[in-house]
């Protein structure tokens, strides 16, 4: 009796094909995720917006603020001194979305700005625009 086995050799094809059954797994998990997590909604109907009662609108003003040759300070086309720049700013607007728009001489020393960035800072401003030209 003759008995023959036949040996499987090893080609780098199966090498591919068991190197691939990991990342394959992998994908199938991503898969099985995706699928679950994608059911998954928020309830709109727990999220009630209130109607505005207002008639007028929201009206948010620019405040512009010119430091001059000699380091004269105009708020919004009247002159202030450099002190009384806060209490001048924070009278116009006293609310926080006030967007202030600076344009400063350009011979003037960057110290200039500071009385305009002190009240900026003591006002809680988010928006400072400093106008340049191109």
């Amino acid at each position: 009796m003759i008995l023959t086995t036949s040996e499987k050799t090893s080609s780098s094809s199966d090498k591919l094909d068991e190197s691939m059954v990991p990342a394959i797994n992998i994908v199938f998990l991503l898969l099985i995720f995706f699928m679950i997590a994608g059911h998954i909604e928020s309830r709109s109907d727990q999220l009630v917006i209130p109607t505005s009662s207002s008639e007028t609108d929201l009206v948010l003003q620019d405040i512009e603020i010119r430091v001059m040759a000699g380091e004269r300070y105009y708020l919004n086309d009247v002159q202030v001194e450099a002190k009384d720049l806060f209490e001048q700013v924070r009278q116009l607007s006293p609310a926080l979305e006030v967007k202030i728009i600076c344009r400063i001489h350009k011979d003037l020393p960057a110290s200039s700005m500071d009385p305009v960035l002190q009240a900026v800072k003591k006002l809680g401003t988010k928006q400072l625009l400093l106008v340049t030209e191109q």
